[in-house]
């Protein structure tokens, strides 16, 4: 399960900010069963199935989701030889001139057969400067230290099987675990394993998604949960159906590559494409709504995280989603009977239909907000507010209409729009 996203650095974001799925232990909401279908008790602690963040447009919600996608792409890829010489995505806070030339930093900590797991690094676009790995074995107080690299100088310990040799073999733009799982150690081959079943959708961008649901149709052992899911998050559709698609490569060399394609020939390759089915007729994906496309692609990723316990985080998760949808796709994540291993949602979204003490929990409510004066991004959570005397948001508050009222912070300010327009197109024109 994952515990904490760490940022600093990075984007919009200046000084480091955490977003905590650990359970507040302080925290109990009214209704009951609100807690139970919320918390997952594990050996390592209570953490959080459900996460849903906050804020205006440009507060910097996508760019906490986009740092843990680039995290993710720096585990898998950074190791490939392909990749060598390549500047990292490296984006620091660009408004202070100080951190301009800092690296970024990102961590995440996670829990894995009952073992905590932190890990993180700092990286400018030419090199990464530190990189860390911590454990804390199950029934242990206190965590290891597996391994601290500070530019190419390496201090392992604890249970950490140490290869002077894959360490050398590190460039300065890999990560040391991508590259030792490159080399088959096995301990960071767990961790990049653990990075590779993370779902993190980034934006409005569903092929990703569409071609995951498409992968798992072909198998047999999600497609009926698939389809059974799509019935039901469209009633009009009965079935999915797959066909092949021919792609012809030598169309695209011709496009992208002319020089290429005078002298070699490709071959045509296959690959699947989804067909809807209402009624007995069938229509092409793209004859479908934004809305409905957007379900269909959903679907497979939902269907695989919950089946296997993992964790899935979503940027513009309301976007073309009735809110009726998103909310039963929330409920998904909460029902032991469908979500037995504990699999995770974090979302970002401006859906207030959501932000209800009946659905979630104080400590799963987070919020961003971008300083007037910084323009830097902060976030918090629902539970650390206080207000002037010194009081937290009580659990029979209203928090939909009291964050619309800006009781919380972490909403847009537009002026007087009307006002303002009136007053530029009044104006004479030169």
């Amino acid at each position: 399960m994952l515990i904490e996203i760490s940022v600093a650095n990075y984007r919009s974001f200046c000084d480091r900010v955490t977003l905590s799925l650990e359970a507040e232990p302080r925290i109990s909401e009214r209704d009951k069963s609100v807690d139970e279908r919320n918390v997952a008790h594990t050996p390592q602690g209570d953490f959080l199935r459900i996460a849903g963040i906050y804020g205006a447009n440009a507060s910097g919600k996508s760019n906490l989701i986009r740092a843990l996608g680039t995290f993710r792409r720096l585990v898998l890829d950074s190791a490939r030889e392909s990749q060598s010489g390549d500047p990292l995505p490296a984006e620091p806070f660009r408004l202070e001139h100080a951190n301009a030339a800092e690296p970024c930093e990102i961590e995440v900590v996670y829990v894995e057969h009952d073992v905590q797991v932190r890990y993180g690094a700092a990286f400018t676009r030419e090199r990464f400067t530190r990189e860390w790995l911590f454990v804390r074995p199950s029934g242990a107080e206190e965590e290891e230290r597996w391994f601290e690299r500070t530019l190419d100088r390496y201090e392992t310990g604890g249970a950490w099987r140490r290869d002077s040799g894959i360490e050398e073999k590190t460039r300065p733009e890999t990560l040391h675990v991508s590259a030792a799982a490159a080399w088959r150690h096995e301990q960071a081959g767990a961790l990049v394993q653990w990075f590779r079943a993370l779902a993190v959708v980034n934006g409005l961008d569903d092929d990703g998604l569409l071609q995951r649901t498409v992968k798992l149709l072909e198998g047999d052992r999600h497609g009926a949960a698939i389809h059974r899911l799509v019935q039901n998050l469209d009633g009009g559709i009965d079935a999915l159906r797959l066909f092949e698609l021919d792609e012809d490569l030598n169309d695209w060399a011709r496009r992208v590559r002319p020089a290429m394609s005078a002298s070699i020939r490709l071959p045509v390759a296959k690959s699947k494409a989804i067909k809807t089915v209402r009624r007995g007729v069938e229509f092409d994906f793209a004859d479908e709504s934004a809305g409905t496309r957007r379900a269909i692609a959903l679907a497979g990723p939902i269907v695989e995280i919950l089946a296997n316990g993992r964790t899935m985080v979503v940027d513009e998760f309301d976007a073309r989603l009735h809110t009726l949808l998103a909310k039963q796709i929330v409920e998904l994540f909460q029902d032991p009977a469908i979500n037995r291993h504990d699999a995770q949602l974090v979302f970002a979204s401006h859906d207030t239909n959501l932000l209800t003490r009946t659905l979630l929990r104080r400590d799963q409510l987070w919020f961003v907000e971008k300083s007037h004066r910084t323009q830097a991004s902060d976030l918090y959570s629902l539970a650390e507010i206080r207000f002037d005397d010194g009081k937290g948001v009580r659990n029979d508050a209203r928090y939909e209409t009291d964050y619309l009222q800006g009781r919380y912070g972490a909403v847009p300010f537009f002026g007087n729009l009307k006002a303002i327009l009136g007053e530029a197109l009044a104006e004479p024109e030169a």
